[in-house]
């Protein structure tokens, strides 16, 4: 008797455990549908339920954002002294960047030049020009780091560097790098590095594995900014692999490098030494004209950047808007300005992959697909082996570019950096490449078969968790 008394108090305690957590799921809720399957969940199968819910139910890095607040008498000061020497180059705010202006901490700027980066092997050569030529700081930040060549390559080329006295920094995700050694780490510390999980998992964090810094950056001397889709490994440069990054040269690198120092403050609690002011080079002047903003979203932000800021970009296109995109799962919010943005007649264009490296998101992905295809949206699935690109092109004159894709994690979940560019010249280039990317791609069809429809479905309910 005394056994069972014991574990009908364990059950009434697990089971009041649930209802708890389910109190905190209806306070923290986004969505009612994802707010009613959670408490469902945790009250009727807490078994279940809870530990879900403590790997993937919050949606709010606190760690993060209590160690920034930590943290804001330094981040503050550094973010008010980047805004007073950024004011020369500042620009305005428009229709477009006004809310973007309440999101982030830094104004769009101009006297930028941006080159467009398209494929690994090109812009990893670029990568390593620049490295090559810096002056006094290098910051590297990857979500995947392997350890083959071009992980290897890059390993030597800033352990020369850091020899040579430059202050090289290296921040990986420790999730995406999960098969990354300690061998690769040891070697680049021993050779001057300073290096830097992101610590996602570590113990007092335990709760917060559900989120990614999915970034990839290298900042050079805070004078050049590479941002895109790419990260460290073979595979990137590989023939099949379609990709895109960009490399951003002026003052909106500084931006992205205080993003960087946010990142790296919470993983190391310091911050790094690095140079703040804007570097004019008046032999380049001519060519600078391009606006940049450091579009770097993340669940430590108080409002849902990632998914108002897409959503507002829909929204304000009076033309056209063309996506590509790996992972197509978008959220409500963006789902209905896609709708509207068909039903006002604009051209409404998504490239994603022939075939995605998960076969779930594959028919999640379906499932959007053919429902998003009867509004009007035309879809196109690229025929390389894996395209990875994440690039929004709006009307004449406004892209995005970095590596935030059309999915729940990317818009709700994952640390994320984009680059928006403003500039007709550089959307001409933007358009030329996703021109060739159509080429390259074919309608995609709609799924009739009864069977694979209903899989679809059903797998699109996981939606909020890929």
């Amino acid at each position: 008797m005394m056994t069972l008394d014991w574990l009908s108090v364990a059950l009434l305690l697990f089971y009041l455990s649930g209802v708890v957590f389910a109190a905190d799921a209806i306070w923290q809720g986004r969505t009612a549908q994802g707010t009613i399957a959670w408490t469902l969940t945790l009250i009727f199968m807490p078994f279940i339920g809870i530990p879900l819910y403590a790997l993937f139910g919050t949606r709010k890095f606190h760690g993060y954002r209590l160690a920034r607040r930590h943290g804001d008498e330094k981040l503050n000061a550094l973010g008010q002294q980047i805004r007073h020497s950024l004011q020369p180059f500042s620009v305005n705010a428009d229709a477009v960047t006004r809310p973007l202006y309440h999101f982030f901490r830094l104004p769009m700027t101009h006297s930028n030049h941006c080159e467009l980066l398209i494929n690994g092997k090109h812009t990893f050569t670029q990568m390593h020009r620049a490295i090559a030529a810096a002056r006094h700081s290098v910051c590297v930040q990857f979500y995947i780091v392997r350890d083959d060549a071009t992980g290897q390559a890059m390993a030597d080329l800033l352990i020369e560097r850091a020899q040579s006295g430059i202050r090289v920094y290296f921040l990986y995700d420790e999730i995406g790098s999960h098969q990354l050694g300690q061998r690769f780490i040891q070697r680049l510390k021993q050779g001057g590095v300073r290096v830097s999980r992101f610590n996602s998992w570590q113990f007092r964090h335990r709760l917060q594995i559900n989120f990614r810094n999915h970034r990839k950056l290298l900042l050079v001397d805070g004078e050049q900014a590479f941002v895109g889709g790419l990260n460290l490994g073979d595979e990137y440069q590989q023939a099949g692999w379609r990709d895109t990054h960009l490399r951003v040269s002026g003052p909106a690198a500084l931006p992205f490098q205080l993003s960087f120092c946010e990142d790296w403050y919470w993983a190391t609690q310091y911050l790094p030494q690095l140079q703040w002011q804007p570097q004019a080079n008046t032999q380049l002047d001519a060519q600078r004209d391009t606006q940049v903003m450091c579009i770097n979203s993340g669940p430590a932000d108080v409002r849902e950047s990632a998914s108002l800021s897409f959503t507002h970009l829909i929204h304000q296109a009076q033309q056209r808007i063309w996506i590509a995109t790996p992972y197509f799962i978008p959220d409500v919010a963006t789902t209905a300005a896609l709708r509207l943005a068909a039903a006002r007649g604009l051209d409404v264009r998504v490239i994603i992959p022939q075939r995605t490296d998960k076969w779930f998101v594959q028919h999640a992905m379906q499932s959007y697909v053919d429902e998003l295809r009867k509004s009007g949206i035309h879809f196109y699935q690229h025929q390389a082996d894996f395209m990875h690109q994440k690039v929004m092109l709006i009307d004449q004159q406004w892209s995005c570019i970095g590596s935030a894709n059309f999915d729940n994690r990317s818009l709700r979940i994952n640390f994320e950096a984009n680059a928006l560019v403003k500039s007709e010249d550089f959307a001409r280039q933007t358009e030329q490449m996703l021109q060739q990317d159509f080429k390259h791609s074919q309608p995609v069809k709609i799924e009739t078969r009864i069977g694979q429809r209903l899989l679809n479905k059903v797998l699109r309910l996981t939606a909020p968790l890929l």
